[in-house]
């Protein structure tokens, strides 16, 4: 009897020294962790989790582990204590509840080891937090993208839109530069062009000492075929001879209309050899052309007549090349129009 007694003294006392030696690792373990019995009674509760469940131990130990789990999920706890009597493992997400009623997110593990279960708690507040955090912060940064994507097509579309404004207004830009160097009725330049025009034309052949040459061009008896047929009819005429005349010049010669019924041709890079031939041509494909009731002109005919002058050291300015070209137009109509002089 003695004999058994001081064993189990020394069984005691050996057990309460291992109690003693894991109390401390029990109560450094970082996550809630209980043992329970088979019952599932609480038979340790670490520091933690009486943090989290906010019951004192005192109270734990009248409770069962269930007691603690959210209703919703006391099916997937009994599954989890199913699968820990197979000897397996649990491990699953559920919630349990404190004592002031807070459903706490935690994950579930735990052990079967002997005769008393071993239940490890994670709380996931925190990670589901950073989730939701990371989640809101996602969606936050996909509208900024979304918004920038819109803003960009937005500005791309005030670009594209700017752009066409842009050529729009050059397009007007040269149609109003067109139209204030074209003459209404014939299409062709007007004299405000033929001056600007020829003024370049003799400063660059002052400069390179290229062949510069001059027509004037006046119809003949245009007032009497004005008087005869109605100023619409002389119209059709100004315009078609307007087209004839770039017909019998060259494709990088310049004409206008100088002025009524006078046109004038600057032929660049012609000698007058040259310019009495172009000269000649367009009187002759004017003459050829048949014209509503030009038997009625006093020559029977809708003609023309040219003066040519081309740029040489008595003619050494605008104004000069000018004047020979009148000289020489007026010298072919006393001769008997539908001629050319130069």
């Amino acid at each position: 009897m003695s004999s058994s007694l001081k064993e189990i003294r020394m069984k005691l006392e050996a057990l309460e020294r291992e109690i003693h030696l894991l109390r401390p690792i029990f109560e450094a373990i970082r996550d809630p962790f209980f043992i329970l019995n088979q019952k599932g009674e609480f038979l340790k509760v670490n520091p933690k989790g009486l943090e989290l469940l906010i019951y004192p131990p005192e109270e734990l130990q009248r409770m069962v582990f269930i007691d603690v789990v959210a209703l919703n999920d006391l099916s997937a706890i009994r599954e989890g204590f199913d699968e820990m009597e197979k000897g397996r493992e649990m491990s699953l997400s559920l919630r349990v509840v404190n004592r002031l009623r807070d459903e706490i997110p935690v994950g579930c593990f735990g052990a079967l080891r002997g005769e008393t279960y071993l239940i490890t708690l994670r709380d996931l507040r925190e990670r589901i937090q950073l989730e939701e955090e990371w989640e809101r912060s996602k969606k936050q940064f996909m509208e900024k993208i979304r918004e920038r994507d819109q803003y960009a097509r937005e500005l791309q579309a005030m670009r594209d839109l700017f752009k066409e404004r842009t050529r729009e207004v050059e397009r007007m830009k040269e149609e109003a530069v067109l139209l204030s160097y074209t003459d209404d009725l014939t299409g062709i330049y007007n004299h405000r062009f033929f001056i600007q025009q020829l003024t370049l034309e003799v400063e660059r052949q002052k400069r390179y000492s290229t062949p510069l040459s001059l027509l004037m061009i006046d119809i003949d008896y245009f007032k009497h075929y004005n008087d005869h047929n109605g100023h619409l009819a002389g119209d059709e005429a100004l315009k078609a001879i307007a087209l004839l005349i770039q017909h019998g010049v060259r494709q990088s010669d310049i004409i206008a209309r100088y002025g009524g019924e006078e046109f004038a041709a600057i032929l660049v890079n012609a000698t007058r050899e040259k310019a009495m031939e172009i000269a000649e041509r367009v009187r002759r494909i004017i003459a050829e052309t048949p014209f509503p009731s030009e038997k009625e002109q006093p020559n029977g005919d809708v003609t023309v007549s040219v003066g040519v002058a081309a740029f040489s050291s008595p003619i050494s300015t605008l104004t000069d090349l000018i004047r020979e070209a009148d000289n020489a137009l007026y010298r072919a109509k006393r001769a008997g129009r539908n001629r050319i002089e130069g």
